[in-house]
């Protein structure tokens, strides 16, 4: 049975499954539920204690709500579940395509899309945007400890969301945990940082100048060379 399978983290990539139960249930990790928020004869197949179990946030479907742990997009027909047609196939990865990250902002959730091009199944538009971003991502959280702050930033933007901080959490950490979800290393915060203050210009925007602690690496600028 052709599906769309969706798992949180990762890229949505169409592949083959069988329709027995115990394979279903495995595909979503424990008893399934369906759900239905489109008028064409397809449905959503999830994990029915998703959110109960604590499972990670995985999309936010339009027009149904959040599914938290991995579900899988296929086709029905009469009382069972069926492949979807290639059209359809490409249409619902399409859709889900992007891994997304749930954060509190203000009074609300923001769900934030983005791209990991390390990730297995990232399409080469993900890669050829790094490339032309330097190696940086399109999102970084960078954490203001002094005066309690953490930062979204966005490349190229000038301006920042203000993410809310959960109770009793150590700020560096919570950054650092939702960068490495995104596959956003510690060199990369460094480097957006800079680029954030220096307007998007300068040689210190260089994630390769920092080391796997988002230090300045040794030697990296000779004495009295100018940035460019």
């Amino acid at each position: 049975m052709k599906v769309v399978m969706v798992e949180p983290g990762q890229y949505a990539r169409i592949e083959e499954l069988d329709t027995g139960l115990e394979s279903l249930q495995k595909a979503v990790g424990g008893l399934i539920d369906c759900a239905y928020p489109w008028q064409e004869k397809v449905c959503i197949v999830c994990n029915d204690e998703g959110l109960i179990n604590g499972m990670p946030l995985n999309r936010d479907v339009e027009d149904y709500q959040l599914i938290a742990g991995p579900f899988f997009v296929c086709g029905i027909e009469g009382e069972d579940f069926c492949s979807l047609t290639d059209e359809q196939a490409k249409r619902y990865q399409e859709m889900f395509l992007q891994p997304e990250l749930f954060v509190g902002y203000k009074d609300n959730i923001m769900k934030l899309k983005y791209d990991d091009p390390n990730l297995p199944d990232a399409p080469e538009s993900a890669k050829q945007a790094y490339k032309e971003r330097h190696n940086l991502p399109e999102y970084c959280f960078c954490p203001v400890p002094d005066i309690n702050l953490l930062m979204l930033l966005q490349y190229g933007q000038s301006g920042f969301w203000q993410i809310n901080i959960p109770p009793v959490t150590d700020l560096t950490d919570y950054a650092d945990r939702l960068n490495q979800r995104m596959g956003v290393s510690k060199a990369q915060q460094t480097a957006m940082m800079h680029g954030f203050m220096c307007e998007w210009r300068g040689r210190s925007m260089r994630p390769e100048l920092y080391d796997e602690n988002g230090m300045p690496k040794q030697n990296n600028q000779r004495r009295g060379e100018p940035e460019r």
